[in-house]
């Protein structure tokens, strides 16, 4: 899998800001890098209620989920996505805790949609489970900028296993081509051949790139479109995220190939994704 550099062309790694509250300078910091991090930002007894959902959501309650053991890993990875509709747990967590209002400054929307949850576990030792350069939106049947993705840690995440992101690589509002994960020399199912191909972005002498470690409740809110990746879980230990991805009020739906997950048959291109699977989750005045 191609990760970051630290050395040769590519620049050296820097931190990713960090804030205790969605305020006005974390917004600018998103505005300007396309990632930031908001420290504390679910409390022990929310990630409990997470916990407290996964074994149903691994073992079926989802319309995407799979495990995936690689040849010569000891460990799985594991990941559930839509699964907030079966397992009241997540549920809980996506209506009723604070995260909702923590994430909507950043969309600078009058309105806030659920597009989906995301459950992703790396367990101790699944040296092989990395993920390829690529941003979420190539992979979403999604016109409009305004898509977040509200990653929570679950687990004391380390340098050697964090996401790195291309700082500011959302800016140019360009959505390239998916990537396949499993393996990334072949086409992914759903490619999109007009969309430009991933640039070599660790051959670019110009990229500058974004990480940092993470404790269990931190939450990482990234742009749709901003180019991420990150190593597989060399650690003997698991490591374990709860994302949820947010849209705002220049969403429209585009009826194309993509992942059921992302799609709703009673939606055409053009549409407001408001449905009961992509649900109004704020409205300002309301």
């Amino acid at each position: 899998m191609t990760l970051p550099k630290t050395s040769g062309n590519a620049a050296v790694i820097g931190e990713i800001a960090s804030f205790n509250s969605p305020d006005a300078e974390a917004v600018a910091a998103y505005d300007r890098d396309g990632v930031v991090c908001l420290r504390g930002a679910a409390s022990p007894d929310w990630l409990a209620v997470i916990e407290a959902g996964i074994a149903a959501a691994v073992s079926g309650a989802s319309s995407d989920s799979d495990v995936v053991k690689i040849k010569g890993d000891q460990g799985k990875f594991s990941f559930s996505s839509q699964a907030w509709r079966e397992v009241e747990p997540f549920r809980q967590f996506i209506f009723d805790s604070p995260l909702p209002d923590m994430c909507w400054p950043f969309l600078k929307s009058r309105t806030l949609n659920l597009f989906y949850d995301f459950l992703l576990i790396k367990e101790a030792r699944s040296d092989s489970a990395a993920t390829p350069w690529h941003q979420d939106h190539a992979y979403y049947p999604l016109i409009g900028q305004k898509v977040i993705n509200c990653w929570t840690a679950l687990d004391p995440i380390p340098p050697e296993t964090a996401l790195r992101f291309w700082k500011g690589s959302h800016g140019p509002g360009i959505v390239y081509q998916a990537v396949k994960f499993e393996n990334p020399s072949e086409d992914y199912k759903h490619l999109r051949a007009e969309r430009p191909p991933i640039p070599d972005i660790d051959g670019d002498p110009e990229a500058e790139f974004l990480t940092t470690s993470l404790e269990p409740g931190d939450m990482l809110i990234w742009s749709s479109r901003t180019f991420h990746a990150a190593p597989g879980n060399r650690l003997d230990r698991r490591r374990a995220a709860f994302s949820i991805n947010w849209a705002g009020d220049d969403v429209t739906y585009e009826d194309v190939p993509a992942l059921e997950t992302y799609r709703d048959p009673g939606l055409k291109t053009g549409d407001p994704i408001t449905c009961a699977k992509f649900p109004l989750v704020r409205l300002l005045g309301h």
